[in-house]
């Protein structure tokens, strides 16, 4: 506040006393002089109390300015100059080792072409259509240098199915590749030109990096060679994306955009931590949720294919699922931790180390497994014939057993659903079942004996428990299924019960259910 006081003469003030002279006159003269005097004394005070706190807040400031270092305003602008130099660096020297790559599928074109490619353009957005031959398809990725003898990484799904492969060097030479192999389980392939003078990049310690590192992106989204995106890790280890079978992604929020599909993910140091792969989006376009295959995977999966190996992986013969809350208090466990033994395959390292069906496995060489897809991924990541120690649950007592891992086989096809025939009907679980013949076993690729599901009532307690037609009943609450029979005379036995657990089997896999009764 300014200085407010008021201005007054006194000695006008006493003329004009003079001048009116009558008592009442003088009288109320007075008291409003009293008054200004009052006015006059607040307004000053309030001046000079502020002018005192301004005086006050400038000489703390002034320390305070004293005290933090002379530089200190631009700490802010410093910090991020630095880190643009860091990515600027980055750039720099990761750059020359990514490389654009084209596919190119001809008629009859390739079923595999452009399979499970989230990632991949189908065509070049800078080729307008009509100045494309008739009959070919393209695909569009990025690749990065692994050494200097020509050999690329990239995604397998950028490269299954083409014809000819065409790869772009950052310093504008087109060569044909030629695929050396390929990994579907992981996503990965690799491919090698005929070229000198390339940049081979650095592959770092994916179990290095933490969630919240900065990392970088290079690639070409979109047919927009070498553009680099940044952003942090916002998670490691993710699985249940869909993207492979084998799954431990990195997650990022750098922009990953079609195109990007086979690029490297950067730490600040310049090492590639991962391999682009694929992004979770609605519209097709980044959202800040990317995934990347983590560095240790491809450096091990990238050297198998290398030296014309196939890619050898750990087996157990087992088929496992996730454990809940019902399945959990079914086996009288009061946590759900662990996966659980769904089936165990004959004549496989698990049935000569003696698991069971119902065997809840909690550990792996004493470090705890909580999904199938992390054991399934255990398991693949050690060698064939390598020594392993199972912790489990069985019948509520910890036992540990050793096993000896076989190699795990290749994938087999599924068999279709037979059309229906006469079979039984239970209407408190909504579902109708047959006895499984041999040509019902044969077409369903089921094992042993049991009952298969004919069809289910849609809201029923059988569909809602996620049970589909086709799918195999082979136990009920422990109770072994032979026929249709059977499997009413134990649904009979446990009429009182209002959940049952079932154990059936769909395609070769095998897994317990919860089928909540209807009342």
């Amino acid at each position: 506040m300014g200085d407010r006081r008021l201005k007054f003469n006194r000695a006008d003030f006493k003329e004009s006393l003079q001048i009116k002279r009558k008592p009442q006159e003088i009288l109320r003269a007075r008291n409003m002089f009293a008054a200004l005097t009052i006015v006059m004394g607040i307004a000053g005070s309030e001046s000079i109390a502020t002018t005192k706190e301004a005086q006050a807040n400038s000489t703390q400031g002034k320390q305070e300015e004293k005290q933090r270092d002379p530089s200190s305003s631009n700490d802010e602008l410093h910090y991020a100059r630095s880190l643009s130099r860091a990515f600027r660096e980055v750039a720099k020297r990761v750059g020359p080792s990514v490389v654009s790559i084209t596919t190119i599928d001809r008629a009859p074109f390739s079923s595999e072409f452009g399979r499970s490619n989230p990632n991949t353009s189908p065509e070049s957005p800078r080729t307008p259509r009509n100045t494309r031959p008739q009959g070919e398809r393209r695909g569009e990725g990025t690749g990065i240098v692994y050494s200097e003898a020509g050999l690329i990484i990239t995604n397998n799904h950028v490269v299954a199915g083409g014809d000819e492969i065409i790869v772009r060097l950052s310093d504008g030479r087109e060569l044909t590749a030629t695929k050396i192999g390929a990994d579907p389980d992981t996503d990965l392939a690799v491919i090698r030109v005929d070229a000198k003078e390339l940049h081979a990049a650095t592959f770092g310690d994916s179990n290095a990096i933490e969630t919240g590192d900065w990392v970088l992106a290079i690639g070409c989204p979109f047919g927009f060679e070498h553009t680099v995106t940044a952003g942090i890790v916002s998670a490691k280890g993710r699985a249940g994306v869909g993207l492979s079978t084998f799954e431990e992604y990195i997650q990022t929020d750098a922009a990953i955009n079609p195109g990007n599909s086979g690029g490297p993910l950067i730490d600040l140091d310049g090492n590639v931590v991962g391999i682009n792969s694929g992004i979770a989006s609605q519209s097709g376009g980044s959202v800040g949720v990317g995934f990347a295959i983590p560095s240790h995977v491809v450096k091990r999966i990238a050297e198998s294919i290398a030296q014309g190996h196939t890619v050898r992986r750990g087996w157990l013969g087992v088929s496992t699922q996730a454990m809940d809350r019902d399945l959990a208090k079914s086996f009288s466990r009061a946590t759900s931790d662990g996966v659980l033994v769904s089936r165990v395959v004959s004549g496989t390292p698990a049935a000569q180390a003696g698991l069971e069906v119902g065997d809840i496995i909690v550990a792996i060489d004493g470090k705890s497994t909580q999904t199938p897809a992390e054991f399934m991924r255990t398991i693949s990541n050690y060698a064939p014939n390598t020594p392993i120690s199972l912790a489990l649950i069985r019948d509520g007592k910890q036992v540990t057993t050793d096993a000896t891992l076989g190699e795990r086989p290749s994938a087999t096809a599924t068999a279709s659903t037979p059309d229906p025939v006469p079979s039984g009907i239970d209407e408190s679980l909504g579902l109708e079942i047959r006895t499984l013949d041999t040509d019902s076993a044969t077409a369903l690729g089921a094992n042993g004996e049991g009952v298969y599901v004919v069809s289910t009532i849609e809201g029923g307690p059988a569909s809602t428990a996620g049970m589909v037609p086709g799918d195999v009943i082979h136990e009920v609450n422990g109770i072994t299924i032979t026929d249709v029979q059977t499997c009413h005379a134990a649904f009979a036995r446990l009429k009182n019960s209002p959940i049952i657990r079932i154990l059936f089997e769909r395609e070769g896999t095998m897994r317990f259910t919860m089928v909540k009764r209807l009342p």
